[in-house]
């Protein structure tokens, strides 16, 4: 069972950075995080990039202590997407190395699945 929890304005502005320094993300969707029993699929895109621009890496963090450094799995004229699944905790920072308006595009929550291994085969 997938539920989803969406952030308010999901594809509202949420950092800016000039060209010289690195996007950030920035409240109100820093603290997203899962009720127990779920984890958090995190959907990241940093927009505005300039053009010709290499392959972007994000990095985020939880207050789990888990983190999350991925590079962009699609790249747009000026658009890079980043997913990180299955973060436990409140989403802490988030940024990428490359500069634009770093925002959390899709934040959604699945229920972590139990294994019982007297009834089931559990990987």
């Amino acid at each position: 069972m997938k539920k989803r929890f969406w952030a308010p304005l999901a594809l509202a502005t949420i950092g800016t950075a000039s060209a010289a320094y690195a996007a950030d993300l920035h409240t109100p969707h820093l603290g997203s995080s899962c009720p127990t029993g779920f984890v958090g699929n995190y959907h990241f895109i940093n927009n505005q990039i300039p053009e010709g621009s290499y392959v972007g890496t994000l990095t985020a963090a939880w207050d789990s202590g888990t983190s999350c450094t991925v590079t962009s799995y699609k790249v747009l004229n000026h658009t890079q997407h980043f997913r990180c699944s299955d973060m436990l905790g409140a989403l802490t920072s988030a940024s990428t190395d490359l500069p634009g308006k770093l925002v959390l595009s899709d934040f959604s929550c699945t229920r972590i699945k139990k294994c019982d291994p007297k009834t089931q085969k559990c990987d």
